[in-house]
């Protein structure tokens, strides 16, 4: 600890591997702005890596879940170490990044303490649990939005806001050489190349991927020269992955069977080569459209759960692209459920072949609006420049 008590102090709160991520490029800011700033968190390697001291890891966090029945002690005892901590450290500042469920219980205990908290990446109260929008302007001095339209929502609320922009926009690497990607991979140059994204969970991976695998073959007949390409995402056991893919192919009859080139850990560079792609709903969507790459999005989950999730949702429809653009008339088709069926991907695509059908110029026009519209500069800059300025004032 500092022994000068003029020394302003922050505590940052992540809860998973992306916050995590997030709040070492905010730390990095901070320090370039304010070097003499002392910062202790619950994080993870990130923040490790800029020197932050941890009082917890964030990796068990995660993996246990805020609301799961093994989560909720887990999480109610790190929430007393840290208040425990707090006591010493004694911060100027709370900076909650994400986690929702575990961060917003934590703002009510430090509101209780009187001590100033700040939330970056706050809970969608737009999408699901508009509730809890009453919980920050509550426990919350201040917040961080990442989308363009929250800024709106949180001021008519009342809620002090800055918007910062989306930290992808900033972090999102430069589109790889399509040329490179090809020879790299075996596939064949001046086709078209069709990426498919069946999501960085298991359980997505079980419900999405044997409809992905089993639309290529109706794809094909549309373009029979592409190349289909599937991101195997780095979060997930290979051996699992392999299993569940050799099941889909074998789903397909044999003399129809597709030929799919599976690709890891190369998200980015599938995203910003491919024509069009087929994707799992989620934070993916938003990066293939900066990279203004064509899309379809797909989602299912368990009956039961998608009955609640339907009931709980406030938004006529989910895709981030036809959020930040039009709700009322979606750019990007979404297919929930039973509609994310083969024969439904194969002719949700079908358009996207062609860069003259109004379905691919409407995208287009649509990806270059989100670009335009997030164009604010780097989020962890605005962010570390803000937070300063409140910690100061």
């Amino acid at each position: 600890m500092s022994a000068n008590p003029s020394t302003k102090r922050l505590f940052i709160l992540t809860g998973d591997y992306s916050g995590d991520m997030h709040a070492g490029n905010v730390v990095k800011a901070l320090r370039e702005q304010q070097p003499d700033l002392e910062i202790a968190a619950v994080g993870g390697q990130h923040l490790q890596a800029q020197g932050v001291q941890l009082i917890s890891d964030q990796s068990r966090m995660g993996r246990v879940g805020a609301g799961s029945l093994l989560g909720a002690p887990y999480h109610y005892f790190l929430g007393q170490r840290i208040l425990k901590f707090l006591e010493e450290f004694r911060p100027t500042a709370v900076l909650l990044i994400d986690y929702g469920v575990f961060n917003l219980y934590m703002a009510q205990q430090l509101k209780k303490r009187g001590i100033p908290v700040y939330y970056f990446i706050p809970p969608q109260v737009w999408a699901t649990r508009k509730g809890r929008i009453k919980k920050i302007k509550a426990f919350v001095d201040h917040v961080f939005c990442i989308f363009p339209f929250e800024e709106k929502l949180y001021q008519e609320h009342g809620i002090p806001v800055t918007y910062v922009g989306h930290p992808l926009v900033g972090q999102l690497p430069p589109p790889a050489n399509r040329e490179a990607f090809c020879k790299e991979h075996g596939l064949k140059q001046n086709v078209p190349i069709v990426g498919l994204f069946p999501g960085s969970r298991k359980m997505e991976i079980d419900y999405l991927l044997k409809p992905i695998i089993q639309s290529v073959p109706i794809m094909q007949r549309e373009a029979p020269h592409a190349e289909f390409v599937v991101a195997q995402a780095g979060s997930l056991d290979p051996t699992f992955f392999q299993q569940r893919l050799d099941a889909a192919l074998e789903s397909v009859p044999h003399y129809n069977r597709p030929k799919v080139t599976v690709v890891q850990n190369q998200n980015h560079a599938l995203l910003s080569v491919s024509d069009v792609t087929v994707l799992a709903s989620g934070t993916v969507t938003l990066e293939a459209a900066l990279y203004r790459t064509p899309m379809i999005l797909i989602y299912k989950l368990h009956p039961l759960v998608y009955q609640i999730a339907i009931r709980i949702m406030y938004l006529p429809c989910m895709g981030l692209p036809n959020i930040l653009t039009d709700m009322k008339h979606p750019i990007v088709p979404e297919l929930w459920q039973d509609a994310a069926n083969p024969k439904g991907i194969a002719e949700a695509v079908k358009p996207l072949f062609d860069a003259t059908t109004p379905q691919w110029i409407r995208q287009k026009a649509g990806f270059e609006k989100i670009r335009k519209d997030m164009a604010v500069g780097d989020a962890p800059q605005n962010v570390a420049r803000a937070l300063l300025a409140l910690m100061n004032a």
